[in-house]
């Protein structure tokens, strides 16, 4: 059963470290799409925000992690996508919570790019 855990934890790893690279790509393709939506949800999660201005901003931010999403339907930003668009799973009780976490998603990704910088191969 040991062994089985083991296993289990390390493809969840490997699955975590390939989310990981997809999104970095992401983020090195589309920089802006990054800031913007870092500065938005640093908006929600620090100030107050207006109910009629929800459905704008988390609008916004669904078509900034629509950009991201482009890259590969591994990224971590899919979960994203889908959990703060108003149509799909998101819901204005959940919007700061989980802005917050992409905040803190988007930290552990830049730590993560600094951990691992590109490989570039120089003839």
């Amino acid at each position: 059963m040991n062994e089985r855990n083991n296993s289990e934890i390390e493809a969840l790893r490997r699955r975590h470290r390939a989310a990981l690279e997809l999104s970095a790509a992401a983020a090195t393709r589309f920089p802006e799409a990054v800031r913007q939506l870092r500065r938005l949800a640093a908006a929600v999660t620090c100030q107050s925000l207006d109910i009629g201005a929800y459905h704008h901003t988390a609008a916004e931010m669904v078509r900034l992690l629509e950009i991201l999403c482009g890259v590969g339907a591994g990224t971590v930003f899919v979960y994203f996508r889908r959990s703060l668009d108003p149509g799909c799973e998101g819901h204005v009780r959940t919007f700061r919570p989980m802005c917050h976490d992409l905040l803190a998603v988007l930290a552990e990704l830049d730590r993560w790019r600094a951990d691992h910088p590109p490989v570039r191969r120089v003839k």
